[in-house]
């Protein structure tokens, strides 16, 4: 998905920041369509994703999937799955 006139500029990460890319186009338009609904959530949900997509710091927000989730192969690469909880029905993995 290559960005065009009228796109968002993401901000670049610094430091020790992640760098956050979308797995699928359906998740582009999926967060889109949360940050319409909850922008100050996403925008939490984005810093935490940044500073730490593995923190346990805050599990009733932030954790690791279990059971047949757990996993994801992405690049060839088994890797743990989590998820942040935006807000009771919008969350991102």
């Amino acid at each position: 998905m290559s960005p065009k006139r009228g796109d968002d500029v993401p901000p670049p990460p610094v430091g020790g920041e992640w760098r956050l890319r979308f797995g699928a186009s359906e998740a582009a338009k999926g967060w889109s369509d949360l940050c319409a609904e909850a922008s100050g959530n996403a925008r939490r949900c984005f810093e935490a994703l940044r500073a730490n997509p593995l923190s346990a710091r805050d599990p009733d927000r932030q954790h690791r999937l279990r059971g047949r989730l757990a996993t994801r192969v992405f690049g060839g690469v088994e890797l743990p799955q989590w998820e942040y909880e935006v807000t009771a029905g919008g969350r991102v993995r």
